[in-house]
């Protein structure tokens, strides 16, 4: 009992022991009941209307009305469409023929385009889900019969399942929506899994690596020589960082070539592009590894920390859900960290096949959580055994 006391108050006294020990499972709780939704809403669509009529309208009114399309953008041409769905701005492009409107009333299957960014497989299966729901729903007005029910005082001629002024023309469906997934058309699961990989194994490895660098240093002693020395600390803390940054780029070439090989995934931009949006993502990681490395006394507590950050990066990032399907504050806090961005930008050029100029917001982003993290870890840093 004397020792279990002791116990109690040397974890009362750690701050950081308790913290997580009380941090943890309110975060985890959080997230997972909270943030984590799993039911597709609000997909990022565009419009295309060529028809421009009121039926044509009222189907875009009734697609919104599903809940799972969220309207942004109404576009006169197919290419400007097609550049929103390359550049992610947009996850669905509904395009609407010119003779719409007349096929529909005359019953000669009206079909409506639904290009669909199917790098999410979640979210390609949810939109032909919401369409097809929309779909029977209407084609629910064609009346068929049944000559062997007792039908027949209807004079419905044999080859004829409904009633119409041309017969060979109308259709069992004069509503219908094909549904083309673009950059993932057999919704391979790897495919929408390892660009994020790529992410989530550097977040885990960069931040891990330099939040034990310092506390190292201090633990074995050695820290009393970077004292002694010249080195200022802005120097130290980019030295610091400097070695790890090959090994990350060492670690990408690793994974893509893996999933090139293993899993067959579609390198449809330039490696080289990837190369360099990794690149600050790496120093974004590894920034905040030596922010944590400043503020922790032991490795034991720059490892809690390290897993406290890594946790709600996983999950608010679109790593495993669909970002825009999260409330809106778990987004603005996913916002916030480094893997988002990057997972947005390593799928766009892996899979959809954009440039690096389409991903300077990411880029900024990423930038600037860097500079940020650099600055505070500067001024956290004291070159003092106290």
């Amino acid at each position: 009992m004397s020792v279990s006391r002791k116990e109690v108050r040397q974890l009362m006294r750690d701050v950081f022991t308790m913290g997580f020990v009380v941090g943890v499972p309110a975060v985890q709780l959080l997230l997972f009941g909270y943030a984590i939704n799993q039911d597709v809403r609000a997909i990022k669509t565009a419009v295309v209307d060529h028809s421009n009529s009121f039926i044509s309208r009222q189907l875009i009114g009734q697609l919104e009305a599903t809940q799972t399309f969220h309207i942004q953008n109404h576009l006169d041409s197919d290419q400007e469409a097609r550049e929103l769905l390359e550049k992610g701005d947009v996850q669905v492009v509904v395009v609407v023929p010119p003779d719409y409107t007349r096929s529909y009333y005359r019953g000669r299957g009206a079909q409506i385009s639904i290009l669909v960014d199917a790098t999410d497989p979640i979210l390609a299966r949810a939109v032909r889900t919401s369409v097809n729901g929309l779909m029977d729903k209407h084609n629910r007005r064609l009346q068929r019969f049944d000559i062997a029910a007792g039908e027949s005082a209807l004079r419905v001629p044999r080859h004829r399942t409904s009633f119409g002024t041309e017969p060979d023309l109308v259709r069992q469906r004069f509503l219908s929506f094909s549904v083309i997934n673009l950059y993932n058309p057999e919704l391979r699961t790897p495919v929408f899994v390892v660009p994020a990989l790529l992410g989530v194994i550097l977040t885990t490895t960069m931040i891990l690596m330099t939040a034990l660098s310092i506390v190292r240093e201090r633990e074995r002693g050695s820290f009393e020589f970077l004292i002694a020395t010249p080195v200022t600390r802005l120097e130290l803390m980019a030295g610091k960082i400097i070695p790890y940054i090959v090994i990350g780029l060492i670690q990408i070439v690793i994974v893509v070539v893996t999933g090139l090989l293993l899993f067959r995934i579609p390198m449809a931009g330039s490696f080289i592009d990837l190369g360099i949006v990794s690149l600050f993502f790496i120093a974004a990681n590894l920034i905040l590894g030596l922010v944590i490395s400043s503020v922790t006394a032991s490795q034991f507590q720059a490892t809690q920390l390290s897993f406290f950050f890594f946790l709600p990066s996983v999950l608010l990032s679109g790593f495993m859900f669909p970002f825009d399907s999260m409330p809106a504050p778990a987004q603005w806090l996913g916002e916030t960290l480094p893997l988002t961005h990057f997972i947005r930008a390593a799928r766009g050029i892996l899979l959809r096949g954009s440039s690096l100029f389409e991903h300077m917001g990411e880029i900024g982003a990423m930038l600037l959580f860097s500079i940020i993290g650099f600055v505070l870890a500067v001024r956290l840093f004291k070159k003092r055994l106290d």
